[in-house]
C-alpha cells in the first residue's frame, strides 16, 4: 500500500482576491487529483485482503483512510483513486498537512466495522449519515445531499400491455367515470324538464323517457347534435346549451388525458414509485442505506449485490423488478453505460433524502479540523467547483 504525503500549506487561500482565489481553487482541484495517483492500489483487493490491510500495524503519524468504491465518489482507474470524495479528502489533507494511506474496503459494513474498531481513522466514499450509524460513529459536516431513487426497465412502446396499462390508469378511468356521471345527470335533468310538455321527444314514463334523453345527450356529446329530438322548454334549452359547450370541453379533456397517459406510459418505466415495488424482488447494494431502507419498509423482497454494476446486470437480465440505490450513483451509471441506458430509466422523484459525510470513530480528534476545513472549502467555492466537475453532465441523465 502506497503512502500519500500531504505537505502543502495554504494559509492564505481563502483570503485571496476573487480572481486569484478562483485560480487557487482550480489549482487545488488539479493538485488533489494528482495526489490521488500516489495513493492507489493497482488491483482491487479481495475482502480478505481488505481486512488484513485494516489490521496491519500503524505507521507513526500516518492516518489510515478507509475508502469504499462508489462511483463517482470513489473508485480506482488505472491504479489511481479518483472521485468526488477522494478529491475532497485530498484537499482537506493537503490543507492540514496530514500524511495518510488508503485502506481499500469491499463493503460498507466492512468500512463501518473497521471504523468502530479503530482500525482506520476516516471513512471516505459515499457514506450516508443515518440515525443508526450516528449511534456508533461520528460524522463530519455533510458535504453532499443525496437520496434514493428507483431504476426500472423502460416500458416497450409497441406492447399491447402498455396500451392496456394506459387505459387502466387512474387519470383515464377517473375521467371516463366523471364523463359517464355527467352524461347520466344531464340526461335525467333533461327528461325531468321536458317530459311534461314534450312527450313526443321525451316520453313521460320514466324509463322510456330517460332512454330517449340519454340517446339525445350521447349524440350531442359525440356528433354535436341530434336531428330527431330537441328540447322545447326554456330550462331544457339552457341545459342543452350548457351540455353542448361543456361536452366539447370535457371530451377534449378526456382525449388529452388519455393521449398523455399513453405517451407517458410508453416513455416511462414499468415502476412509478415505491408502492409499485410491494411483493417484487428489488436489487440494491448489500449493507447500504438503501438496503436498510427497503428492509425497514417490509413487503419488498430485497436482493443484495456487491456493487451497482452487479445490481444493474440483474435488472437487465430481468432477475429483479427494479434497483433502488443512491440517486447520483444511478445517474452516473446511466451516463457511463450509453448502450444499456436505453433499456432502463429512473422512475419518480428522489425519496428518503440523505447526506454524505466523512465517517470517523466516536470521539475522533480529527472531526473538528475536518469540519473547519470543510466550511472553508465551501466558502471558497471549492465544493461548488468540485460538484460541477463531477456532476455537471449528470443533470440530463433523467428527463424530469
Amino acid at each position: 500500500m502506497n503512502d500519500t504525503l500531504m505537505s502543502m500549506r495554504m494559509p492564505a487561500l481563502f483570503k485571496l482576491p476573487k480572481l486569484l482565489h478562483r485560480a487557487a481553487v482550480a489549482t487545488l482541484l488539479a493538485a488533489s487529483a494528482l495526489m490521488a495517483t500516489a495513493a492507489d492500489q493497482a488491483v482491487p483487493p479481495t475482502a480478505a485482503a481488505s481486512a488484513a490491510s485494516a489490521e496491519a500495524p500503524r505507521k507513526p503519524g500516518v492516518l489510515r483512510v478507509a475508502v469504499k468504491p462508489a462511483k463517482p465518489f470513489a473508485y480506482q482507474e488505472n491504479g489511481q483513486w479518483k472521485g468526488y470524495s477522494v478529491d475532497l479528502w485530498n484537499a482537506i489533507a493537503q490543507k492540514e498537512q496530514w500524511q495518510f494511506e488508503w485502506v481499500p474496503m469491499e463493503t460498507v459494513p466492512q468500512t463501518l466495522e473497521a471504523l468502530q474498531k479503530g482500525q482506520v481513522d476516516v471513512g471516505v466514499g459515499a457514506l450516508s449519515i443515518t440515525e443508526e450509524r450516528e449511534k456508533v460513529l461520528d460524522f463530519s459536516h455533510p458535504f453532499f445531499e443525496s437520496g434514493l431513487q428507483i431504476m426500472s426497465p423502460v416500458a416497450s412502446a409497441g406492447s399491447i400491455w402498455v396500451a392496456l396499462e394506459g387505459l387502466a390508469s387512474a387519470p383515464v378511468l377517473g375521467g371516463f367515470g366523471g364523463l359517464v356521471l355527467a352524461l347520466l345527470l344531464v340526461s335525467w335533468l333533461l327528461w325531468w324538464f321536458e317530459h311534461k310538455d314534450n312527450e313526443e321527444s321525451f316520453p313521460a314514463p320514466a324509463w322510456a323517457g330517460f332512454k330517449e334523453s340519454l340517446w339525445w345527450s350521447t349524440n350531442i356529446l359525440i356528433a354535436g347534435g341530434c336531428e330527431n329530438k330537441t328540447p322545447n322548454g326554456t330550462p331544457g334549452r339552457l341545459l342543452a346549451v350548457v351540455w353542448m359547450l361543456g361536452g366539447i370541453a370535457f371530451t377534449s379533456y378526456i382525449t388529452a388525458v388519455f393521449t398523455s397517459t399513453l405517451t407517458v406510459t410508453r416513455l416511462n418505466t414499468q415502476v412509478r414509485g415505491v408502492s409499485d415495488l410491494q411483493g417484487q424482488i428489488v436489487g440494491t447494494v448489500e449493507g447500504s442505506s438503501s438496503d436498510a431502507y427497503l428492509n425497514k419498509l417490509g413487503g419488498i423482497p430485497v436482493e443484495g449485490h456487491e456493487s451497482v454494476d452487479s445490481a444493474m446486470a440483474a435488472l437487465l437480465h430481468k432477475d429483479v423488478k427494479a434497483v433502488v440505490y443512491d440517486a447520483p450513483m444511478l445517474r452516473y451509471w446511466i451516463t457511463t453505460h450509453p448502450s444499456e441506458s436505453e433499456k432502463v430509466a429512473l422512475a419518480g422523484d428522489t425519496f428518503a433524502r440523505q447526506h454524505y459525510g466523512f465517517a470517523l470513530p466516536v470521539g475522533s480528534v480529527k472531526r473538528k479540523e475536518i469540519n473547519e476545513t470543510l466550511l472553508q472549502l465551501r466558502g471558497s467555492g471549492f465544493l461548488e467547483d468540485l460538484e460541477k466537475r463531477w456532476f455537471g453532465t449528470l443533470q440530463t441523465a433523467q428527463p424530469q
